[in-house]
């Protein structure tokens, strides 16, 4: 387990290295993902243009939905983003290479591409979910739980990737097209989810349960839930998704068949 944590280690920060070299695309990742953040929070100023709440939450509440997503987002990239390469992989072929490694081809794939642009989603999000807290004066318990609850919840997203991104094993194609499912629904998951349909509710909680990282931890802080379950769900669940997106890959590698080239 130590060699193969050291290997993961080396293999990410040797990645990362050669992707800081180039710093235009670090300033311009950085610029184009915090643009992109700064665009659906003018979109949420429109709504509470509109309206002073949502189903009971308002607007500085709602930010920090926004500053937990873009925040688990932004780990995601940065650490497990490799997986949008592997239904190119396949049918290239280069996927071979990956499963010779003396390590878990999984954790190796996702470690080894880190996104420059994942800093500016990093850096929005950790706005947000300061100007949130801090205006709502929030106690330092809240602001202590912020890291575990951002990584659950890149873990979370990174494990729907993979188990999407499995199915490319079965339906050969070169585009990510999959992947996208999983993509959009986690900038679903910014706005409280009582404001969607029971069936899009329950799925962003139970299938897709992104709710856990953001929705149910939210609810604790500003309390609307009163259950020390929403402070561990994240964690649980990403424990739980973690293990579901290795079965997943593992049932994938079943059914993964060589160019033989």
């Amino acid at each position: 387990m130590r060699e193969s944590l050291r290997i993961y280690w080396a293999t990410f920060a040797a990645s990362l290295q050669a992707k800081l070299e180039y710093k235009l695309d670090f300033a311009l990742g950085l610029l184009t993902s915090s643009m992109l953040q700064l665009a659906g929070l003018a979109f949420l100023w429109v709504i509470f243009h509109q309206t002073t709440n949502l189903e009971g939450w308002n607007q500085t509440q709602v930010l920090l939905l926004f500053g937990l997503t873009a925040m688990s987002l932004g780990a995601s990239e940065l650490f497990f983003n490799h997986i949008w390469m592997v239904p190119y992989y396949i049918v290239m072929g280069d996927l071979d290479r990956l499963l010779v490694y003396p390590v878990p081809s999984l954790p190796f794939l996702l470690i080894s591409r880190p996104e420059l642009h994942s800093f500016g989603n990093l850096l929005t999000g950790l706005v947000f979910t300061v100007f949130s807290l801090y205006t709502l004066h929030m106690p330092w318990w809240d602001w202590a739980l912020v890291p575990l609850w951002a990584l659950s919840g890149g873990v979370i997203y990174m494990s729907a990737l993979v188990i999407f991104c499995s199915l490319s094993f079965k339906f050969v194609g070169p585009y990510s097209y999959t992947l996208m499912i999983p993509h959009t629904l986690l900038q679903a998951s910014r706005y409280p989810l009582g404001i969607y349909p029971g069936w899009v509710h329950y799925g962003l909680l139970v299938l897709l349960p992104y709710g856990a990282f953001n929705y149910l931890p939210a609810n604790w802080v500003f309390g609307k839930m009163a259950s020390p379950g929403c402070v561990l769900a994240a964690p649980l669940v990403a424990v739980l998704s973690a293990a579901a997106a290795q079965a997943a890959w593992d049932w994938g590698l079943k059914h993964y068949q060589s160019t033989g080239s």
